[in-house]
């Protein structure tokens, strides 16, 4: 019996354009730094913390806002200080509580209809953006109140499909692994992912072309794949 529906983030229940929405967010991001070592007066230019994110790349996905802040002070010269270093992280934090990312206009009626089914409802992310960032982005497109439980890279330190990032959505949820159903976009981190933890999973298709990326004929023979999220729920019934 199925009791938990897991949900990848990006290009499943919002999306962004890239790289203008990225590029945004992020100097969103790098302002708060900047204005927050002004306040301490620290006089940083804006290019070098912008350099130190573009260096950093991808691994802020693994990184904790308070990792961050202490590996853009060390690259800035800046002696540690964990008052500091917590001043910079809930600035970084709070930097995008109003960006609004693009939403996929099906998933708030999905969501409706999974909570009325009685389904606990999680968000599982590979995301730069913190749990406390990602409520927010999902506040800002309608959808915070229907997700019971959201788990971020970033705060966990693992990406999916590393089995740990899994492990605790399913502590996190209280529910069995088989009596979950993950569904995401990318076959290696949300199908195979959530297979070897234990999960069930659904592929998700419908917003590959937004991303200039096409379903891999691995997963469309392996799990059940949808095109649109208003299948969901009928498929879903139909796993045993």
């Amino acid at each position: 019996m199925i009791r938990a529906i897991s949900f990848d983030l990006w290009f499943t229940l919002i999306w962004e354009k890239q790289p203008e929405d990225e590029e945004l967010y992020n100097e969103l991001r790098i302002g708060s730094i900047v204005e927050t070592l002004r306040l301490r007066g620290y006089e940083v230019p804006t290019g070098i913390v912008r350099e130190l994110f573009k260096n950093l790349g991808g691994t802020r996905m693994l990184l904790s806002s308070r990792e961050l802040a202490s590996i853009v002070l060390s690259g800035l010269g800046i002696r540690y200080d964990s008052e500091l270093v917590e001043e910079l992280a809930n600035a970084y934090e709070s930097s995008t509580d109003n960006f609004r990312p693009r939403e996929n206009l099906e998933a708030r009626t999905l969501l409706s209809s999974l909570k009325k089914m009685g389904m606990k409802i999680a968000v599982v992310s590979n995301t730069s953006f913190s749990t406390r960032a990602v409520v927010s982005l999902l506040r800002n497109v309608g959808l915070a109140n229907y997700v019971d439980v959201v788990v971020s890279s970033s705060d966990v330190g693992h990406v999916k499909p590393q089995k740990f990032i899994f492990q605790v959505l399913v502590s996190s949820v209280g529910v069995k692994p088989a009596e979950i159903v993950h569904v995401g976009d990318s076959c290696v981190e949300d199908v195979l992912g959530a297979l070897s933890s234990g999960l069930r999973a659904i592929y998700y298709t419908g917003l590959l072309p937004l991303r200039m990326a096409e379903p891999s004929p691995i997963c469309l023979n392996l799990v059940p794949a949808i095109e649109s999220l208003s299948e969901l729920p009928k498929v879903i019934q139909s796993i045993k």
